[in-house]
């Protein structure tokens, strides 16, 4: 044979191969270009590009292997019942209140007897009233009401709505007294009116202490 030429010999067609078409067509670029390198090349013997070819079909083949053995592990480590360790993404979100009697949704104590020597915030306009709860005939829970929406002393001069802060939670702008009582647990039930339930202003006594004072007087209840 001649330096700088290559004998080629046609390669028969193999029955059913487990190559593949994706293989069968590397194999023949990869062919090509062997091909291609040994005419250039002043080597008398070509390099060989099977063993690379299969080894590299192997290789590949063996890692996506790993690969979803790997998955199919981490799906039973997760899904094993009693596992701890549980991806924060998975666990589910569940929003929890309180709905003890006299505490606010939040957890925090608003009955009187309990907070009576607090210094609780009261804004500008707020003052501090106490209401009654069905479920507690024993006890007033406080809360902080704009003025506006409360009777003077003849029962008149009350703006319609509500505006209420807990101080408990210290959560504001309480626009309907619905939620305002679904917030303080009052339980009332559909549609509670304010006139019915906030019936006390509450006062200092001399010892600074918040005592009751006297009752709302609403024009109608």
């Amino acid at each position: 044979m001649k330096k700088g030429y290559l004998a080629v010999t046609p390669l028969k067609e193999m029955g059913n191969s487990n190559v593949g078409q994706p293989r069968a067509r590397r194999l023949k670029e990869a062919l090509h270009s062997s091909i291609e390198a040994s005419l250039r090349s002043d080597a008398e013997v070509p390099s060989s590009v099977f063993t690379q070819l299969y080894l590299e079909a192997e290789q590949l083949q063996q890692t996506q292997e790993d690969r979803a053995e790997k998955e199919d592990d981490d799906e039973e480590k997760y899904s094993e019942p009693g596992s701890a360790t549980i991806p924060c993404q998975l666990r589910p979100h569940v929003e929890e209140h309180c709905r003890l009697d006299g505490f606010c949704q939040s957890g925090k104590d608003l009955r009187l007897e309990s907070i009576g020597n607090t210094i609780l915030e009261v804004p500008p306009g707020f003052i501090l009233v106490g209401a009654t709860s069905p479920r507690l005939p024993d006890n007033i829970l406080v809360c902080a009401v704009d003025h506006m929406f409360l009777p003077d002393s003849t029962g008149q001069n009350s703006l319609l709505g509500f505006l209420g802060n807990c101080v408990g939670c210290g959560k504001k702008g309480f626009r309907y007294f619905t939620e305002f009582s679904e917030h303080i647990n009052l339980k009332t039930g559909f549609q509670p009116k304010k006139q019915t339930y906030l019936q006390y202003y509450l006062l200092r006594d001399s010892h600074g202490r918040l005592v009751r004072g006297p009752a709302i007087c609403w024009e109608s209840r």
